[in-house]
């Protein structure tokens, strides 16, 4: 019987007004009352999340950035887990970036703000996400000026995914010490990120099973995308929103019949429960 649901924030529990739907709340509350935690675990930061984890009471721990951070609720006071990108993995990787002419994002630290520097804000299929973040970016003249001696949370490439593969290639990347994860694909642009070491959703999720008690057959989890793969593997129940690619869709358990416009959640919710009937 499912104990724990965790739930990713965009394109699952989010309409695409970045809202989260009263009939998504509802649905919680519902399976609050019978018994079972929510948690959330997405690709955002902490700046950018912790609206959301306030708006939604949770006292239990929470994912941010892909795993990189995990805190108690949105208490930046209570870190379980931050790990950190070596300066010069992130600098290796800038350069490269810039040589592939390849859209890059520094975040400096889990919890400054602004938390995006770039170097120029560009035209392309992208252009709605840097305008909805516009107040969380800093525009400087040269990202390696801001890379710190003590490492970096993240560094984040956008464009034609073949340029953003050589740059893979060329640093050498793919290694125990950096961790790269795609999040989506909008047209012929992807957005990739590369943390520091065991950053992954699904070692987050590892960490709240290994702090609730909770096995894997106790837990479930509700995602729409490319970054959600590797968790999904780890619950014992996974669910892909309809809104999902289908790369995503073929390895979920249950595909909501509804998108994150509809209340997909609401909808994944109450398939959770129907195991309390």
């Amino acid at each position: 019987m499912i104990k724990l649901v965790v739930i990713d924030l965009d394109g699952t529990l989010l309409d695409h007004n970045k809202r989260i739907s009263d009939e998504n709340i509802k649905a919680l509350k519902k399976s609050v009352e019978k018994g079972i935690e929510i948690s959330i675990s997405t690709g955002r930061s902490y700046i950018s999340a912790k609206d959301y984890i306030e708006e939604l009471e949770l006292d239990i721990p929470v994912v941010y950035q892909n795993g990189a951070l995990i805190l108690h609720g949105a208490d930046k006071n209570e870190i379980l887990r931050a790990i950190k990108l070596n300066s010069n993995h992130a600098s290796s990787i800038v350069l490269e970036a810039k040589k592939e002419n390849v859209n890059c994002v520094l975040y400096r630290d889990f919890f400054e703000f602004p938390d995006m520097y770039i170097e120029k804000i560009p035209d392309t299929p992208y252009a709605s996400y840097y305008e909805n973040n516009h107040f969380r970016i800093r525009v400087c003249d040269n990202l390696l000026d801001y890379v710190g001696n003590d490492g970096v949370v993240e560094v984040a490439l956008e464009g034609p995914e073949r340029k953003i593969k050589k740059v893979v290639e060329k640093t050498g990347v793919f290694s125990e010490k950096v961790s790269v994860i795609k999040n989506n694909t909008i047209k012929d642009h992807s957005f990739y990120e590369f943390f520091g070491p065991e950053v992954q959703k699904s070692i987050g999720l590892n960490y709240l099973r290994k702090v609730s008690g909770y096995s894997k057959n106790e837990v479930a989890y509700i995602g729409d995308n490319y970054n959600d793969l590797d968790v999904m593997k780890e619950a014992g129940f996974s669910v892909a929103m309809k809104n999902a690619p289908e790369d995503v869709k073929k390895h979920a358990d249950y595909v909501t019949s509804k998108t994150n416009d509809e209340s997909g959640v609401a909808e994944a919710v109450e398939k959770i429960l129907e195991g309390f009937d």
